[in-house]
């Protein structure tokens, strides 16, 4: 079996260990003296390095091994970690996965590693060579079935045996380097068998100046050597021709396994056979893999049986047969439970988003010379695949603007009467039907007065008209397209896109975005995201002789007005509602809809929505209730019409369009 059917395999596992180290290596650089966060930061680069080296993938293989060097002189805190060094460590990570988005798409980036590897390389010292100088270099033993096998390829090949001795300089920088270099070198002209110390320890440059190679090859002494020679740093070179392999020392043979058998006298009598016989090491498969691609073809056809599962119940409340009525209530009860058991599997921590910022964050901060405390909180908050892929951008925007625009400078801080360091919060709650995701921070705010003087400047309204604004009317001009605060274009913001970007992502998704500031305090931003886009609950609701469908996570109340209630501001209908004015919405003007002598009464009925800090009362002729529905996409004619976030297949087989509560009510 070739190792290209381990690809997908290998690529997954590789970003679960990035993702990690990552991580790991921004808790060292708070805690360089942390043992624990080195393990675990070592654990996974080894296991980085073995799983490259298997698949055959060098670059991928010369950086974790280098790593490993950098880390083993951490370790033994032969070299204090600073931010400087955890820079360089994160370049090289930046390139890993450079190097494994190459794996994944199998397109060559023409990467090259070498800088980096120089890189790592200035981070070890000299020292090395110094702690191990005064060891001298101990002979190659063999194991008895090491010794039996090299005399018979020795026999079968004519190949001599030698010991080839490599002494290098003593100011030499890159000990591990030149081994490498050296091996190479013989590995052209025959077979290196055995090392003294063992390869480990010499590709970790733990030896001193000299080691020892057993090597086994048809070259002259001569030729040997002066291969050898041309490594630079090399200062001598002794090559010895084995007359006897017994005159090697011996080496002990490793002891055998230990098997435990059965306790005497249990299942006396049965024969050993395969599927009786004790099996070590082998466990019960507890998880698999499941492409996202295969998830995604299950959804859709559980999304159909669930309309299937909505059509019989039409023709069970029509034919009022009480076998059929049995006959749905099992299928409703086994197609929900099938239902929410692939809506589980889709389900995904929030964590695998999350766990992408804290390295973004802490970059973008030493860029702009600030200091900045990231604070995670809600990681283990699950929601589905679909909704965890859209948000990763919205979040990078609000992330980025808090660091920018929100976290003064340190002298400022100070000045304020602040800790120099701002804290950034980003945290994910589970609240009903949806997730609360909120980034939040203890910056300056947004100022009004600032908003004011920027749309008048940049030309979205006149000096009059801003005056009339209210101080969250101008907060919310931070969510028109264009409108940036920014006085210079950076590579953070400025080109006055991001809040709008936001903002649109959000309600696409069928959520809503809502904030908060206060001068001098910070500013808080909250999603409300629902747990998956695939199937939703929502009301129907006839207008005319049409049906609609409004998501259940968009309406607060539904209400019976009577018709003297309804009043008129600037020819804007509107009710009082609890003390509180909400304008109305009449779909059947709206929609160009055609009322029948059904539809008129003495009483509206209206269905009260809400969209970030919009509340609205949408007019209509009834309200059927509450059904799951199944979201499908529409043409690109309905698309671009204003009010539709999709469609639905009612039980009758007609098609119903699902309102955008969002574009409906800004």
């Amino acid at each position: 079996m070739g190792v290209e059917q381990y690809r997908s395999l290998f690529v997954s596992e590789s970003e679960e260990h990035l993702q990690n180290i990552n991580a790991a290596l921004l808790e060292l650089e708070k805690d360089a003296n942390n043992a624990e966060i080195l393990n675990t930061i070592f654990r996974s680069a080894h296991t980085l390095k073995g799983m490259s080296a298997t698949m055959g993938f060098e670059g991928m293989t010369r950086l974790t091994h280098k790593m490993e060097d950098v880390l083993d002189v951490f370790r033994g805190q032969k070299v204090s970690v600073t931010s400087e060094v955890v820079d360089i460590m994160f370049r090289c990570m930046d390139m890993l996965e450079l190097l494994l988005e190459e794996i994944k798409t199998e397109k060559d980036l023409h990467l090259d590693v070498n800088q980096i590897v120089m890189h790592l390389e200035s981070i070890i010292p000299s020292v090395g060579s110094q702690q191990f100088s005064g060891r001298e270099v101990q002979p190659i033993a063999l194991t008895a079935m090491e010794r039996k096998n090299l005399e018979q390829v020795s026999t079968d090949t004519r190949q001599r045996i030698c010991t080839v001795q490599v002494s290098l300089a003593a100011d030499c920088q890159l000990k591990a380097a030149r081994v490498f270099m050296i091996v190479n070198k013989l590995t052209s002209l025959g077979e290196v068998v055995k090392t003294q110390p063992s390869i480990e320890d010499l590709e970790l440059g733990r030896f001193g100046l000299s080691f020892l190679l057993l090597f086994l090859s048809k070259a002259t002494a001569l030729e040997i050597r002066q291969n050898i020679l041309q490594v630079l740093e090399v200062e001598k070179v002794e090559v010895k021709t084995v007359a006897k392999l017994s005159d090697m020392p011996e080496e002990a043979a490793p002891e055998p396994r230990h098997i435990p058998q059965p306790e005497a006298g249990k299942e006396a009598g049965r024969p050993q056979t395969a599927e009786s016989a004790p099996v070590l090491g082998v466990k019960r498969i507890q998880s698999i893999r499941v492409t996202t691609a295969r998830l995604d073809k299950l959804m859709n056809l559980v999304g159909e049986l669930v309309i299937v599962k909505i059509r019989l119940m039409q023709m069970a409340l029509t034919q009022r047969d009480q076998g059929l009525n049995e006959l749905f209530t099992n299928i409703d009860r086994l197609t929900s439970e099938l239902q929410d058991e692939v809506m589980q599997a889709r389900l995904i921590p929030i964590a695998q988003v999350f766990d992408r910022f804290p390295r973004m964050v802490r970059d973008l901060a030493r860029s702009e010379q600030k200091q900045v405390n990231l604070e995670i909180r809600g990681g283990e908050i699950e929601l589905d695949r679909t909704v965890l892929d859209e948000i990763a951008d919205p979040l990078v925007h609000l992330l980025r603007n808090s660091v920018d625009h929100g976290i003064e400078w340190p002298q400022v801080r100070k000045t304020a009467g602040k800790n120099p360091v701002g804290t950034i919060r980003l945290s994910a709650q589970r609240e009903r039907t949806f997730v609360k995701v909120e980034v939040a921070d203890d910056g300056k705010g947004i100022d009004p007065a600032l908003m004011r003087q920027v749309a008048v400047n940049k030309g979205f309204m006149t000096e009059e008209a801003v005056t009339k604004l209210s101080d969250r009317e101008v907060l919310d001009m931070i969510l028109l397209p264009g409108f940036s605060s920014s006085a210079t274009i950076t590579d953070t913001s400025g080109r006055g896109v991001g809040m709008d970007v936001v903002k649109s992502k959000i309600e696409s998704l069928g959520g809503s975005l809502m904030f908060n500031s206060e001068l001098g305090k910070g500013s808080a931003f909250d999603l409300r995201l629902p747990l998956t886009v695939a199937i939703i609950r929502a009301m129907l609701v006839k207008v005319g002789s049409e049906i609609y469908a409004i998501p259940i996570a968009n309406i607060a109340e539904t209400v019976k007005i009577a018709l003297p209630r309804v009043k008129r501001i600037e020819k804007c209908e509107v009710i009082n509602l609890r003390n509180e004015v909400l304008p109305l919405i009449r779909l059947e003007r709206l929609l160009s809809i055609k009322l029948t002598s059904e539809s008129t009464g003495t009483d509206l009925s209206v269905v009260v929505v809400e969209s970030s800090s919009r509340r609205a009362g949408l007019v209509v002729d009834e309200v059927l209730g509450q059904q799951e529905v199944v979201i499908k996409t529409v043409g690109t004619l309905i698309k671009s019409i204003k009010g539709f976030a999709g469609a639905t297949i009612l039980g009758d087989g007609r098609v119903a369009l699902i309102l955008d509560v969002a574009t409906l009510v800004s």
